[in-house]
């Protein structure tokens, strides 16, 4: 498991595309823009934006952002994708663990917010101590 690197991009393109493929998004989804923005992320200083993967396992994706209700900053996740064949293994919780390391040590962040359409990611983020605070709608026009 490691920082992606802008030389590890066709990895993390190949499995931000099966994420791509296998989410509800996939209808407003693009390959070139998910591609696009893989290499705009490789390519941003580790305390801005970050990919972490292992090879053919899988990958977090993440951003600082500005918390609106406080000086503090969050890192928010941009995706997570463990391969299927991969999944119950704890390859995800090794990558969520390496984000929350980042988010916390490398960028300085206060807050981490973790989304899911997945409820059995929920008990993971419970174990890991996340706490419920808000649910997201989203209407496409």
């Amino acid at each position: 498991m490691k920082i992606a690197t802008v030389n590890d991009f066709n990895a993390v393109e190949k499995m931000a595309l099966n994420f791509l493929e296998a989410s509800p998004y996939k209808d407003l989804g693009n390959k070139e823009v998910t591609s696009k923005l893989v290499l705009d992320i490789l390519n941003c200083t580790p305390t801005e934006r970050i990919i972490i993967f292992e090879q053919d396992v899988g990958f977090i994706a993440g951003a600082v952002t500005p918390f609106l209700l406080g000086t503090h900053t969050m890192a928010t996740e941009i995706a997570w994708w463990v391969e299927p064949d991969h999944r119950g293994n704890g390859k995800g919780i090794e990558l969520l663990k390496a984000f929350e390391y980042w988010a916390k040590v490398v960028a300085g962040c206060k807050l981490i917010s973790m989304s899911s359409l997945d409820k059995t990611v929920e008990k993971y983020y419970k174990k890991s101590g996340y706490k419920l605070y808000e649910r997201a709608y989203l209407k496409v026009f």
